[in-house]
């Protein structure tokens, strides 16, 4: 009898001990489980991650500004050789840091060396070959598209999910949605100009579904080339669409960097441009109606800057408490942490706030 007294007590101990530890256990998975979190990315994806995301490779020059935007920056462990050629953006990344030439180009080897939790990627890359070989290796694959004027809502709350600073997203998307709000209500009703859009090479204009197609359209213009379906076109035709006014971004070869290329180069771009063959009979070469802007200051904020400069170009009377040049400065000071430069646009506009 004794013995069965003790090996009741040893048993009922021993289960209670085992209560105890499944409790402990499910504390464990309660807790890991509230450090993790379920977003769904741009290529509309589903991908659990560790919550807050500390460690991160990076590719694409734009989504490094949504990161930058944030204040995220010291997670970034890798990035693509395009975001650490341009140190005076981003620097401090070194040479072992790059993770291949591009988006489109990786090296595994390398990101698998970095040690990230995640890796961010354009959809415009080759993201579906990275899912496949970084996963074995516990590295997530996160598409964030940072080109699309009407989605950049989407795009900042899925940066500030993964990075755990909603509330930061936030505070960013009502800046400038603020101001897309105000354009759109001031230009109800107005007669639409008709515009051409150049992106750097002769030619280049954006057409719907493409990357500028949302911006110009959001800055009230009329785009000449909304029913073409390539977005390289004959030149000559610009000259038959005769456009109100002409808009040229970049210019081949240029990178899009943060340094201002100076109203002497942005003035023989433009110089270039109305040399062409016959443009000289185009209504917006005539009158002067030209807007030339560096490849950097129409990207910021997935193009919402781009736009603001395009609509303000074209309506100014309609729009006087709009002020692009200051919201580039703010962008630049406030959210990139870089020194304001101006000379990014010919004309050049006035910064109102000193």
């Amino acid at each position: 009898m004794q013995r069965i007294r003790i090996l009741s007590v040893f048993l009922l101990l021993f289960g209670i001990g085992g209560l105890l530890l499944g409790c402990g256990s499910e504390k464990r998975d309660a807790a890991s489980a509230a450090q993790e979190i379920t977003v769904t990315d741009n290529a509309g994806r589903s991908v659990t991650l560790p919550h807050p995301v500390t460690r991160v490779a990076v590719a694409n020059r734009y989504n490094m500004e949504v990161i930058q935007s944030l204040g995220v920056l010291d997670r970034v462990c890798g990035v693509d050789y395009g975001i650490y050629q341009d140190r005076n953006a981003y620097g401090g990344f070194t040479e072992d840091q790059v993770i291949g030439t591009n988006q489109g180009a990786l090296n595994y080897e390398r990101i698998i060396e970095l040690h990230p939790e995640v890796l961010v990627i354009p959809n415009n890359g080759a993201w579906e070959d990275a899912e496949s070989k970084l996963s074995p290796f516990g590295v997530k694959v996160v598409v964030m598209n940072p080109y699309y004027t009407d989605h950049f809502e989407e795009l900042y709350r899925l940066a500030g999910a993964i990075f755990g600073k909603e509330t930061e997203a936030e505070e960013f998307i009502s800046y400038f949605k603020e101001k897309l709000d105000y354009i759109q209500q001031h230009l109800a009703g107005i007669p639409k100009k008709t515009v051409y859009y150049e992106y750097k090479k002769s030619g280049w204009t954006t057409i719907p579904g493409d990357y500028f197609y949302k911006m110009v359209e959001y800055a009230g213009g009329d785009n000449i080339f909304s029913d073409a379906v390539n977005t390289h076109i004959d030149i000559e035709a610009v000259v038959e669409r005769n456009p109100d006014a002409i808009i040229k971004v970049g210019e081949d070869g240029a990178a899009p960097q943060w340094q201002a290329p100076g109203a002497a180069e942005l003035m023989a771009r433009k110089q270039r441009l109305i040399d062409r063959p016959g443009w000289d009979h185009i209504r917006a070469v005539q009158n002067d109606n030209i807007l030339i802007m560096s490849q950097y200051v129409q990207g910021g904020a997935a193009k919402i800057i781009g736009t603001m400069y395009i609509t303000k170009f074209l309506y100014p009377e309609q729009l006087p408490d709009l002020h692009p040049e200051d919201v580039f400065r703010y962008w630049v000071e406030q959210y990139q942490h870089k020194e304001y430069q101006p000379g990014h646009t010919l004309p050049a506009f006035p910064l109102t706030e000193k």
